[in-house]
């Protein structure tokens, strides 16, 4: 088990709470826990599915403007119109339960979070994500059903006034970003 979600029950209704998933897969709301019913949110359309006690967790995505071409098939890019995020049960779990894999995507050389630095922040209309060196800043629902994708490669000098200017992280020491091969989408 790598992620922890909330289950929240009120009124006789079910909802899932999950504030850690980041960049365009963070949900901004609560979602009921209905399999097959779409419940649109500011990201994009969100939805459960529910097959013999598994429940998967997908999002369908609108489209995508990418102004600076260079970056128009870059890796981060979702390419699936609709993706499957996650699975999980409703089996209850304790903190113990993560333990071990918490530790292995900390610290083992295989995890995409050692291959990578990834930082990011949802905004009022959107996200940013600093992932290496690339910035991205992406605006939902931009215009007529697309949202605004904007990447922006940094020098090493840039990296810590970013992550003081748009993050607000101000760090203690000198920062190496990290980009080693690895599946990560935005």
């Amino acid at each position: 088990m790598t992620h922890l979600l909330l289950k929240v029950d009120i009124d006789d209704r079910t909802y899932i709470l999950d504030g850690g998933f980041g960049v365009s897969y963070q949900i901004w709301q609560p979602m009921e826990l209905i399999s097959g019913k779409d419940q649109p949110q500011t990201p994009g359309i969100f939805c459960f599915t529910e097959n013999n006690g598994t429940w998967y967790f997908e999002k369908t995505r609108r489209k995508q403007y990418v102004p600076n071409q260079s970056f128009s098939n870059s890796d981060l890019l979702e390419r699936s119109e609709c993706r499957k995020i996650y699975l999980f049960s409703l089996e209850p779990r304790t903190i113990r339960d993560f333990q071990f894999l918490c530790t292995y995507l900390q610290t083992s050389p295989d995890s995409l979070f050692t291959k990578k630095s990834i930082c990011s922040l949802q905004t009022t209309d959107g996200f940013q994500a600093l992932i290496g060196w690339t910035l991205i800043e992406t605006t939902y629902n931009y215009k007529d059903n697309t949202d605004l994708v904007e990447f922006t490669d940094l020098k090493d000098e840039e990296v810590e006034k970013t992550l003081k200017d748009k993050f607000s992280i101000t760090l203690e020491r000198k920062f190496v970003p990290i980009n080693l091969k690895g599946l990560y989408v935005i």
